[in-house]
């Protein structure tokens, strides 16, 4: 049975509920109710494993949160952000009092995903150009960006991502100019601007460290997936 209440406007909270163990139900419900305050997200569900002697202590086997519509940074939301963390303590009190604390770090997963139109938007609201800006997600793997003036056609540049060595970043390699050429900051700007999403730049500085294990470009979207060292729950 699945149970659904509105913290915010805009924001759904989805409580997965399953038979013979009240103890989860209840802390997924709070801990969600909890999140829905601190983030910005079209829907919020979490689900964790522990036995009931254990969530007395605080204690968690693993927790999944996953979101839809999650805001990012100010004028990107992705479509979705998956958040899977092991062994984890809480302390019990601050959690009565609506704050989620962690008692140590622990080690998880992350799973992002975010479509070309969500890409594109972030590009036009954010970098200052008289070009019009796109973002194409194609199937061969290559992110295509395009611009534009009115309903002409300027230029194109093609890049594919590559993952650096050390996992801490993405790095966007140009290989396919089309079209006139432009002023190398506009380019640049619109390169590292992606190139800073799909490096989960704008989470790193939320109590989380990652490391990129793989990056999918796919026609329409793309999935990121990194392992992760938290050491707090993430925040807006």
């Amino acid at each position: 049975m699945e149970m659904q209440s509105a913290i915010s406007a805009g924001t759904e909270i989805s409580v997965t509920q399953e038979k013979g163990n009240f103890g989860e139900q209840t802390v997924n419900k709070i801990i969600e109710i909890l999140l829905g305050r601190l983030l910005d997200a079209e829907r919020i569900q979490v689900r964790i494993k522990a036995k009931l002697k254990q969530l007395t202590r605080g204690e968690i086997d693993a927790i999944a949160i996953e979101m839809s519509g999650f805001l990012v940074r100010r004028h990107l939301r992705v479509a979705q952000f998956q958040l899977h963390i092991g062994a984890v303590a809480v302390n019990i009190q601050n959690a009565i009092r609506r704050k989620i604390e962690m008692l140590h770090p622990s080690e998880g997963w992350l799973r992002m995903v975010v479509t070309q139109e969500q890409l594109t938007s972030s590009l036009i609201a954010e970098l200052s150009t008289s070009q019009q800006i796109g973002c194409e997600l194609r199937k061969d793997g290559a992110i295509a960006l395009s611009f534009s003036t009115g309903e002409n056609w300027v230029a194109s540049y093609t890049t594919k991502p590559r993952i650096e060595p050390d996992g801490n970043g993405v790095v966007l390699e140009r290989y396919r100019v089309e079209g006139k050429e432009l002023p190398e900051e506009v380019v640049t700007d619109a390169i590292a601007h992606i190139a800073h999403i799909l490096s989960l730049g704008d989470l790193a500085n939320r109590g989380t460290r990652f490391h990129i294990q793989q990056i999918d470009i796919a026609a329409g979207k793309a999935t990121v997936q990194a392992t992760a060292r938290i050491e707090q729950f993430p925040s807006a």
